[in-house]
């Protein structure tokens, strides 16, 4: 029996403003009353775009992220992506199944001080040992650095046994970046949208990163590529409630053909095509021809929760 693990619970920090020095400035002179200073705390529309991409950026650049991870982003894109999702740093974000924590890195330090990252992991008690240690290798990650993931809260998912991803009403926004193709392999499409739409407040935020098939081709959920059909997505999200707010082509890549043999995971990082040459040169010279295409072309759509 799989549960919830909870590692850690928000702490929000109220920020206090502080006024010039009294003692060192001058008395004004006489004159028409100043209009008072904008207040700065508050969020507004322009402020906050701003604001969010400064903080993104800043992320994005930190040490904590791998050379390896670095080299990803100019196929994930992460600033112009959650941007796109309307994320605020005073949002309260659950991630689904974050794996080795990508976006998590990102996300972690951008909700820090103001708002709330909730991580749905894997469980870590699995009998798939492989899903186990995926599970495990997120919160050791997660211990390792608690400059950066202190105030990170965890949750197990794992439907059908976990399927709760928050209080309902409690999050502004859920990320669900390339999972699509497991949810159809594991039949949790619907049980993660419903899920996903009673943890999200009214006007809450749905964000979907998938890759992509394309529409003239016919689609097989039993064939494993990874590829999902952008309409078959659009088509569940708004059966479980959601309105389709917006796509995007900030993660096109019309160079991927989607009908590799080995599915989604002949592209990097996989390099499965890759796999059963020997020779250490070739494999390198393999790998290159793949990195010419570069990792998928995906869908990255925005839905809304009425």
């Amino acid at each position: 029996m799989l549960s919830r693990l909870i590692l850690t619970v928000s702490i929000t920090l109220l920020l206090a403003a502080c006024g010039p020095d009294e003692e060192a400035t001058p008395a004004p002179s006489p004159g028409p009353t100043p209009e008072p200073a904008p207040d700065v705390t508050r969020d507004t529309p322009e402020r906050t775009e701003n604001d969010i991409r400064e903080q993104l950026q800043e992320a994005v650049l930190g040490e904590h992220r791998s050379e390896a991870n670095r080299a990803r982003d100019r196929y994930r894109n992460p600033v112009e992506t959650l941007a796109f999702f309307d994320l605020a740093p005073d949002h309260t974000v659950v991630e689904v199944w974050p794996g080795a924590g990508w976006y998590t890195e990102i996300l972690a330090p951008v909700l820090r001080n103001r708002g709330q990252l909730v991580v749905a992991n894997f469980p870590t008690d699995s009998e798939s040992g492989m899903v186990a240690r995926i599970g495990q290798a997120l919160v050791d990650k997660l211990e390792a650095e608690p400059e950066i993931y202190d105030r990170v809260e965890v949750v197990t998912y794992s439907p059908p046994q976990a399927t709760t991803l928050g209080e309902p009403g409690s999050a502004d926004l859920v990320l669900l970046s390339r999972h699509f193709h497991n949810l159809i392999a594991n039949d949790a499409v619907d049980t993660t949208l419903e899920a996903a739409f009673e943890v999200l407040r009214s006007g809450g935020t749905l964000a979907v990163l998938q890759h992509r098939l394309p529409p003239e081709r016919d689609f097989d959920p039993e064939v494993r590529t990874g590829y999902v059909p952008e309409d078959f997505v659009i088509g569940a999200a708004e059966r479980a409630g959601f309105e389709f707010a917006a796509r995007s082509e900030i993660n096109a890549n019309p160079l991927d053909t989607a009908d590799h043999e080995q599915g989604v995971w002949a592209l990097p990082p996989s390099y499965r095509a890759c796999d059963d040459v020997e020779d250490e040169a070739q494999r390198s010279l393999c790998r290159q021809e793949w990195d010419a295409i570069g990792e998928s072309d995906r869908m990255t759509l925005r839905f809304t929760r009425p």
